[in-house]
């Protein structure tokens, strides 16, 4: 059995290399990458690691096809992670800790680990960088309230209340959904990310501020808005966005860069030298 799976979906993100580098270094065994009818399917041609399978597949939304392929795998992890190409989990409060190390050290008697969002902002860039982690530094300042006029609920302010990502113990639950496992099996214990709190089973984290960002054990940083170029991509390919009949303006109310957070700039710095 293995310690660490993660299941991502992928559409034309040209950084899922990055993606995938960084999530080995930090102790995922193995990577399920469940293509979404990519355009460009050269963005995979550098993953040649015989720890990274790409499942090509149509409509994985509607036919739900992330809950069939974890059933499928489920039993060979210990642990899995079930995220979006543009979330990076990362260590925080010990720097220099892998995710897996928090899994055997801190959380090692919890269920499922609920780790909230941190928003990164592109700063407005109008290109795609070389490298997301190195070069899109700027974030979301959590202790103000953002967007509260947004009648778009992708969009609406976060203050109260944010998503969060799961790191789970396969044993314990039968089937995933976006935020957080289902299903489960006996009694679960369900702790946040930040101080290993006792939670409830849901889709959110409620008042995450400046200092639980500080001082969290994992966080997941959120780089939904990249640049002007990639935000045109996805109203171009993207179904969700299209048939919310999304514009650019909808993407770019929602880029606040208040705060220089080199958090994963470092880590990725440190694995690259490595």
């Amino acid at each position: 059995m293995y310690f660490l799976g993660l299941i991502t979906r992928c559409k034309d993100e040209f950084f899922i290399e990055e993606f995938c580098n960084y999530y080995l270094n930090q102790g995922v065994d193995k990577i399920y990458i469940i293509d979404d009818d990519s355009v460009d399917k050269s963005i995979y041609k550098n993953l040649t690691n015989e720890n990274i399978t790409i499942i090509y597949e149509s409509n994985i939304i509607k036919n739900n096809y992330a809950n069939i392929l974890y059933k499928k795998i489920k039993h060979n992890f210990l642990w899995m992670i079930y995220c979006d190409v543009d979330e990076f989990i990362t260590t925080k409060k010990f720097i220099n800790h892998t995710i897996k190390d928090e899994l055997e050290i801190i959380f090692k008697d919890a269920d499922c680990i609920k780790i909230p969002w941190v928003m990164m902002s592109s700063n407005y860039i109008e290109n795609n960088p070389k490298s997301v982690l190195l070069e899109n530094t700027y974030r979301w300042n959590h202790d103000k309230r953002h967007n509260k006029s947004s009648s778009k609920y992708k969009f609406r302010c976060r203050y109260n209340s944010i998503e969060v990502k799961c790191i789970f113990k396969t044993e314990k639950y039968k089937s995933l959904w976006d935020h957080h496992p289902r299903d489960s099996i006996g009694n679960c214990k369900i702790v946040d990310s930040i101080n290993n709190n006792k939670q409830v089973l849901s889709a959110f984290y409620n008042n995450l501020r400046e200092i639980d960002i500080k001082n969290g054990v994992l966080l997941c940083y959120h780089y939904r808005i990249i640049s002007k170029e990639n935000c045109i991509n996805k109203l171009k390919t993207n179904k969700w966005y299209i048939n919310g009949r999304y514009t650019l303006a909808d993407l770019l109310s929602f880029d606040y860069p208040e705060i220089i957070d080199n958090t994963l700039k470092n880590k990725a710095i440190i694995y690259l030298n490595t």
